[in-house]
């Protein structure tokens, strides 16, 4: 069946449109019927609830129900619930306690749970939940067998010639475009849980968790394809060509928590042991690829290079722990902790193109010891003044053996490579003091150091893996607070940051056959991560309430960073903007409103000539800028019609957009219309609307209704996907004709919500 889209369309990977998506129509529309109940009360007989009803949404869209299981055009159940019972409560004078609690039953994030206890002797807990991503629904491959690891493609599609001799990629025959299917792209994730504790006596206590996760599903992976084998036809398989296809997660982690914990009187102390299983059903993913070279017309399942890769290794994880805390007075106290953990994994390889000789071992026989440790003391000193030195300690030393892998790479070429394994350790030690100045007034003056260690053990030839051995940073922060009277909270701080760190320009990287010197990279460029830098932050922020009725919250912030680097980013900036309010009109009436602002942008400067060891001459330069804006204004009432109306109300506005500039001074031909190399690449941008209402109906003591509705579009703009429509993508890139997510989105429900006690 043919389903090539005949329209091409762009859009946007924007995250902050991910966070508000996260964020969005969230089941029960009730947002816990209980609520209403005085807290006391509620603790001495909690209040249940049921709720029953139904929603509609109006169209099909992976972005919108990309985690709430609101992705397709139907209708849905809402199950909602939540009981408690036993003789704990009311005047029963008992200990016992039991709960059933029950969300979101009807769509793909449902969960579901129960609790009972014996109050200070024991108690168990048993839950189960769900949660799918749904990450596209435009997506199209020829591929069969999705789900699976073995993709194969259609007997009768033949191959596709990328030098344009006969069909390709950007040309493909009717039968070849008649094989394009949409696969819905998603995971889900199933976990099933189980807890127990029990009260030795008052002091001493034992604690046991367990957690069974099973994902399944797929996500999209891009991959490369081995070049130089021959095909029926006399044509060979391409190097490097393209295809974004499904990896199959069939996913089992099993988690183990066990913990003795023991509470005096001065002091407190928790022994545990942490436990992750990790298993992977497959330990391969193949596809056939049908890219080649030569004028191959061969049809059939000889034609195809079939190309495999391994997917994500068996592994366990096993951990110790101990934390605990002490008293010295009550002006004094030290808490603390350490963790030893073992990371292991030992899978087979998949399979290799190997040189002569195989593979110096069968698996990786990987092994990765993690420590940890802290320690925080904090002391009143005087009267006005509170002292607290702190601790940390955490290292990954990775001591798996380094080999050489001789191999064929995806041209078919002889490679040499070898495996360098990736250590590092981090010490930060923190001493601040908190002193009163006066009533109502507070200054903080906080030190932290940072030393960082990277390294790798054991390297075959003994050559230097990391670019950055170590990095050493201090940082020095500023705080005033200020509260005026009960209506006026301010606080204003600055921090300065210097990091200092090394680079080894002469470091080997497996790029090419190995070791090549500086990883490949043009002598003088540093990655931003590993340069030294100065940053300056400043932030500040005041609260006020004006009058019984009106509160208002300002808060901004605004970083500076400059890297030392010939090469590579220079510097980067980022501003922060927001404003609250909340006006309370009447008792039982209110009404919030919020302005946010975001921008940022960075400078990168790179050579095009030079090499790893002579500096570049011909230099580009390239900056990246973003922006966004959000508003929002949200309204409540109660009390309506002699107390059975409650109106809640929402609407929002976000824009977000980021924009590439080029300057490539030494090319004549930069401003050339055809050329693209140079100049403001096309806004990245979205315009996200929503709007949310819900009215609840009290029909008497016990019951209610509540009518919800929500109206949010989605409209985006990203150039990334013009080269994944058919007709426009590289000649070696099968089309995927993947949309950006754009849509309009209605959603109605109606629910009937009882409760009782």
């Amino acid at each position: 069946m043919k389903t090539r889209s005949k329209t091409m369309q762009v859009g946007v990977l924007s995250v902050s449109v991910q966070a508000a998506l996260a964020a969005m129509f969230a089941l029960p529309m009730l947002a816990q019927a209980a609520a209403a109940a005085d807290e006391v009360a509620a603790l001495k007989q909690p209040t249940n609830f049921v709720e029953i009803g139904a929603l509609n949404v109006s169209d099909k869209s992976a972005k919108f129900g990309e985690y709430n299981g609101l992705n397709k055009s139907d209708a849905y159940f809402i199950g909602n619930f939540s009981l408690r019972g036993g003789d704990a409560y009311g005047d029963g004078g008992g200990t016992m306690r039991w709960g059933l609690f029950g969300t979101d039953l009807g769509t793909t994030s449902r969960a579901l749970g129960a609790a009972f206890g014996n109050q200070g002797l024991w108690d168990l807990a048993f839950g189960y939940d769900e949660l799918r991503h749904n990450i596209s629904d435009t997506y199209q491959t020829p591929l069969l067998g999705a789900g699976g690891n073995n993709l194969t493609l259609p007997a009768g599609f033949g191959t596709i010639n990328a030098a344009n001799s006969g069909p390709s990629a950007r040309v493909l025959t009717a039968a070849q475009l008649a094989a394009m299917h949409t696969e819905d792209v998603q995971t889900t994730r199933k976990n099933t849980s189980f807890g127990a504790g029990f009260n030795i006596n008052r002091q001493l206590n034992l604690r046991f968790d367990y957690n069974h996760l099973d994902q399944s599903g797929a996500k999209l992976v891009g991959t490369g394809s081995q070049g130089g084998i021959s095909l029926v036809g006399g044509s060979t398989g391409r190097a490097e060509a393209n295809n974004i296809i499904l990896n199959p997660t069939s996913y089992q982690t099993d988690n183990f928590n066990l913990s003795l914990n023991w509470v005096g009187d001065k002091g407190h102390l928790s022994a545990g042991y942490y436990g992750s299983i990790f298993r992977d059903d497959y330990n391969s993913l193949s596809w056939q690829n049908a890219l080649a070279t030569g004028a191959s017309t061969c049809v059939g399942v000889a034609c195809y290079v079939t190309n495999t890769m391994s997917t994500a290794p068996d592994n366990n994880f096993n951990q110790l722990n101990v934390s605990g805390g002490y008293a010295f007075s009550p002006s004094t106290k030290l808490a603390g902790g350490v963790s030893y953990g073992r990371n292991t994994q030992n899978d087979s390889y998949a399979s290799a193109v190997m040189q002569p000789g195989g593979l110096p071992q069968a698996s990786l026989d990987g092994k990765v010891v993690t420590k940890h440790a802290d320690l925080k003391l904090t002391s009143q000193m005087a009267r006005a003044l509170v002292v607290t030195a702190g601790l940390k300690f955490n290292e990954r030393d990775n001591d798996t053996a380094s080999n050489t892998y001789n191999y064929l790479n995806l041209g078919n070429a002889a490679y040499t490579g070898v495996n360098t394994p990736y250590s590092h350790k981090k010490t930060q030690f923190e001493l601040a003091g908190d002193y009163r100045l006066a009533k109502g007034q507070n200054l903080r003056l906080a030190y932290e150091r940072e030393q960082v260690r990277r390294w790798c053990a054991s390297v075959v030839g003994g050559a230097q893996c990391v670019a950055s051995p170590s990095s050493d940073e201090d940082t020095l922060a500023l705080t005033y607070r200020l509260q005026a009277g009960d209506s006026i909270r301010f606080n204003v701080g600055y921090s300065y940051a210097d990091r200092s760190a090394d680079f080894d320009h002469a470091y080997a990287a497996n790029t090419g056959s190995y070791p090549q010197v500086n990883g490949g990279d043009k002598l003088g460029y540093v990655a931003y991560p590993y340069a030294s830098r100065k940053q300056d932050i400043v932030k500040a922020g005041v609260t006020w309430q004006v009058n019984d009725r009106l509160d208002l919250a300002l808060s901004g912030r605004y970083s500076d960073a400059r890297y030392d680097a010939v090469l590579g980013v220079q510097n980067g900036r980022a501003t922060s903007v927001n404003l609250d309010a909340t006006y309370t009109y009447s008792e039982h009436s209110s009404v919030s409103a919020y302005v946010n602002s975001q921008s940022g942008d960075r400078d990168l400067v790179v050579g095009n000539d030079g090499t790893a060891s002579v500096a570049p001459t011909k230099i580009w330069s390239n900056q990246l800028r973003q922006d966004g804006y959000a508003i929002g204004l949200s309204t409540r009432h109660t009390g309506l019609m002699g107390g059975k109306v409650e109106l809640v109300g929402d609407l929002s506005y976000s824009y977000d957009k980021s924009r590439y500039s080029t300057q490539v001074p030494y090319l004549a031909t930069c401003s050339a219309a055809n050329t693209l190399s140079c100049g403001d690449t096309p806004d990245v941008k979205n315009d996200l609307v929503s709007l949310k209402f819900t009215g609840t109906y009290h029909l008497g003591k016990s019951s209610r209704v509540a009518l919800a509705y929500q109206y949010q579009k989605l409209k985006g703009d990203d150039y990334y996907y013009n080269g994944l429509q058919y007709g426009f993508t590289p000649n070696r890139v099968i089309p995927t004709n993947e949309l950006a997510p754009n849509y309009t989105q209605n959603v109605v429900g109606l629910s009937y919500i009882y409760s009782f006690r």
